[in-house]
């Protein structure tokens, strides 16, 4: 495990002096499946933590139930990979439906304690910031994210933001309606009566209580591309205040406003003979300076998807 714990620093350290894979984020509307986020059990440990982590990926056709692997740690390149016994490479390795658990004998301070450099960082500030280290392939293309949590001498001041639930409002028969759904849940709409307005409201936990600052929020989805429904996210010319009592909404503020009303027009005339799935990925990160940018990643991140689906008659 010794031997595992240095190959995996050094991964982490390499590809934490690379450019960031996911510094260039994909537009609100994903295509390809690829990674939007990496979450860990805190963004503050300290050297007897065991963290587990856990990946959000989005985009058209994949699934959040499907059981593709995540290596974590190490590279996903065959020289690496050789070196690894099998029986740590499955240690390593977790289903996308699960979380990943630092393995037994592998501490946050076994691993920093294999880098002279890092430890001696630790030791003159009292903390230092850990690369953690993910990757998945996908249809043949492997894709990767870094987060860096702070390990810490002190007592952890920071945590992950918490996502409770999302509410949504819409029109039905001419008056507003109000729906929620769990993390993870789903709003189901028929086809033949499709709202032109979706309003989406993210209930979070106290942020006083979970020790962050500014959250910051970025909204995406996907849909199946033989079923494309023209919706998109509205800014300023939408009916925000009637329906969520705030001024504006963009893809990068709490609230959102989904224009459907293409696809209402479309539908009600024609619908379609099978249901219309459409996901959204909410992404909330703590003291971020920007939605889009990946590179301060150090502070607390919370996510969660949604499934809006358009029921066949």
């Amino acid at each position: 495990m010794r031997r595992v714990m240095f190959m995996a620093l050094s991964a982490l350290l390499f590809a934490a002096a690379c450019d960031d894979p996911m510094k260039m984020l994909p537009g609100h509307q994903i295509g390809d499946p690829r990674i939007i986020a990496m979450k860990v059990t805190e963004p503050e440990l300290t050297l007897d933590s065991r963290p587990t982590a856990r990946l959000l990926i989005g985009g058209e056709g994949f699934d959040q139930a499907s059981d593709i692997s995540v290596l974590w740690l190490v590279p996903n390149d065959p020289d690496t990979l050789a070196q690894i016994p099998p029986e740590v490479q499955e240690q390593l390795t977790a289903p996308y439906t699960a979380d990943f658990t630092f393995p037994a004998g592998m501490t946050v301070g076994a691993l920093v304690a294999q880098s002279p450099e890092l430890q001696a960082q630790y030791d003159e500030q009292g903390w230092m910031d850990l690369p953690v280290y993910a990757s998945v392939t996908i249809e043949e293309k492997t894709l990767s994210i870094i987060k860096r949590v702070r390990v810490t001498k002190g007592v952890p001041a920071h945590f992950n933001p918490e996502i409770i639930r999302i509410k949504a409002v819409y029109k039905e028969n001419g008056a507003l309606r109000t729906v929620f759904a769990d993390r993870d849940g789903t709003i189901e709409l028929p086809q033949d009566a499709i709202p032109e307005y979706l309003g989406l409201d993210p209930q979070m936990a106290d942020a006083a209580t979970h020790g962050n600052d500014l959250l910051v929020y970025r909204w995406q989805f996907a849909e199946d591309p033989d079923t494309a429904t023209d919706l998109r996210f509205c800014d300023a010319d939408c009916p925000s205040q009637e329906y969520l009592a705030v001024d504006r909404v963009t893809p990068a503020t709490k609230e959102i406003m989904v224009d459907m009303g293409n696809i209402s027009k479309k539908l009600k005339d024609s619908p379609h003979d099978t249901d219309i799935v459409l996901n959204f990925y909410l992404v909330v990160r703590d003291k971020a300076d920007d939605s889009t940018n990946l590179e301060d990643t150090r502070f607390g991140l919370d996510f969660t998807t949604m499934k809006v689906v358009l029921k066949r008659p």
